[in-house]
């Protein structure tokens, strides 16, 4: 978390950005609560003050729930407002522009005692006036010029203007309310709404006797904010003064709310207050209701809209569906989707949905890509199937093994785990010993497959008795013992199965095998113990 927070302040050296470094700093004191805590409110108007980005950085901090969260968030936000403020210092030379609140950031710095070396405070124009500026320049030289070229550019720069004035207007009227939330300072809240609607020209404000006589009841510093806006002529202007001018009374208020509990002064006129403020009540209400009805109808707008889109969107889809079905087939039972029609591989997937196909068709389609699990355990169904029918029918013994192995394959048990049961012990004849040996081998597999590790290593030491030779029962005994945790035991088989002819590159698949079908628990055992054995394996 220190090193995150070194991270910040990197990000704002101090001679380049100093009233951001300021901004940071008060930030970490606030996240940090230190001796002389920075308040959570204050630092809200502050951000304001600095912009857009600022407000989005604060607030993504603030709704984090943890330190470590916050200072994460905060080097995150602060990241991209160092991208904004960079770009601002490459094109204007300058750290803040004509958007940010001046007077603001100079208040709460100096209620924090900040100082700074060097506050660059702009006074150049904006992008948009600088470029009307351009284009006036440009009328002198309209020989060269295209004169009704000109005049279309004049004309979308001022709307330019005009919809960037628009969004001030909004900015500074958000900064003066987020001075006085509604639940602290609810006396305080309705004054900022009255002044901001006299500002605004508001069809439902209030009268300016009776904001001249409300601002006298709450008191002399109220009265000459109010009387105060006629010296300034324009909209922007007055909202300055009143963001300004409720900011100071802002310090007053929250001193008066610390030390007395009460939001009013003792010579403020509250019986004037509550009068004005309930013979107002019912424009103040059809405001609200005005704004609930304007969201109502924006957000059904909205709704209109993304269902539209919606529709819109799963017509082109269900078009695109449709052209596609046309053209390929998908085999969802197979986990295969997409395959040209008519093609050998749609032919070769049908007929294996319906009944077996050729050893050289599965090559051909593995050959080609058209693999998943599904379609293997399907092939081998089949051929279990074929298999166990030969083995009834024309009583083949070899044919129950290459059944149970069809089976295992897959993963299909329960028929073939019946005619074990059914048939064991294999009455076979001596001479018989690799059939019976292979049948009790096979059974055993079955056995371990079903995790009945008890029955599977009776059935392999039983078959290994039949056949002491072969390496089949070895392996099997050795993946048993592996699987149980009794990993000497497991080794020491294996060690018999390669005696025996079982090749090194078998070896590494059935321990590779034996490894991803253990338990997490077993696996982490089982890795060790590999491992300490000299086993070196990419895979594990």
């Amino acid at each position: 978390m220190a090193k995150n927070i070194s991270q910040v302040k990197l990000l704002f050296p101090k001679p380049q950005y100093p009233t951001h470094r300021a901004y940071i700093d008060l930030f970490i004191r606030m996240l940090n609560k230190d001796k002389i805590c920075v308040l959570e409110r204050d630092l809200e108007i502050l951000s304001i003050g600095l912009g857009k980005t600022a407000h989005k950085l604060f607030q993504s901090v603030v709704e984090k729930e943890t330190l470590f969260e916050q200072v994460d968030a905060l080097l995150l936000g602060s990241l991209k407002l160092k991208v904004e403020v960079k770009k601002r210092l490459a094109e204007f030379g300058v750290e803040l522009l004509n958007d940010s609140n001046h007077a603001v950031i100079d208040l709460i710095f100096a209620q924090y005692n900040v100082k700074l070396d060097k506050v660059q405070v702009t006074k150049n124009k904006t992008h948009f006036k600088i470029e009307i500026e351009k284009i006036n320049k440009s009328k002198a030289t309209t020989e060269i010029l295209n004169k009704p070229r000109l005049v279309q550019s004049v004309q979308n720069t001022k709307q330019q203007v005009d919809k960037h004035s628009t969004d001030m207007f909004k900015a500074k009227i958000i900064q003066a309310r987020a001075l006085f939330p509604e639940d602290i300072y609810p006396n305080y809240r309705t004054f900022t709404d009255f002044l901001l609607q006299q500002v605004t020209s508001d069809p439902l404000r209030i009268s300016g006797a009776d904001m001249e006589k409300l601002s006298s009841a709450f008191g002399s510093e109220e009265l000459a904010l109010f009387a105060n806006l006629n010296n300034h002529k324009t909209i922007e202007e007055k909202l300055k003064h009143i963001v300004f001018g409720l900011l100071q009374l802002k310090i007053s208020v929250k001193k008066r709310l610390k030390d007395n509990g009460c939001e009013l002064s003792v010579t403020a006129n509250v019986t004037v207050i509550k009068n004005i403020k309930a013979q107002y009540q019912s424009k103040l209400e059809a405001i609200e209701a005005r704004k609930q009805h304007e969201l109502e109808e924006k957000r059904k707008a909205i709704e209109v809209e993304i269902q539209a889109k919606a529709a819109e969107r799963l017509r082109v889809m269900q078009e695109a569906e449709a052209e596609r079905i046309k053209h390929f087939s998908d085999f969802p039972k197979l986990g295969i989707n997409n395959i040209p029609k008519h093609s050998r591989t749609e032919e070769l997937l049908q007929k294996l949905m319906a009944r077996p196909i050729s050893t050289d068709e599965k090559k051909w389609l593995d050959s080609e890509g058209i693999v998943s699990d599904l379609i293997d355990k399907k092939y081998h169904l089949h051929l279990a199937h074929q298999h166990f029918q030969n083995w009834k029918q024309k009583s083949r013994p070899w044919e129950l093994v290459n059944a149970s192995a069809a089976y295992r394959k897959a993963e299909e048990l329960t028929k073939i785990k019946k005619a074990l049961d059914e048939s064991y012990p294999f009455n076979i004849p001596k001479n018989e010993k690799k059939l019976k040996s292979a049948l009790l081998t096979t059974y055993g597999g079955v056995c371990r497959d079903l995790k009945d590790y008890v029955n599977s290593i009776k059935l392999g030491l039983e078959a290994h008795k039949v056949t002491p030779l072969n390496f089949r029962p070895c392996t099997l005994l050795g993946a048993v013992y592996l699987s149980t945790g009794e990993f000497d035991l497991g080794h020491e088989w294996y060690d018999k199965a390669k005696e025996r002819g079982f090749s090194q590159d078998a070896y590494d698949n059935d321990i590779k095998s034996v490894y991803f079908r253990a338990s997490d628990e077993m696996k982490n055992r089982l890795k060790q113990n590999l491992i300490a054995t000299g086993h070196k394996y990419k895979w594990l």
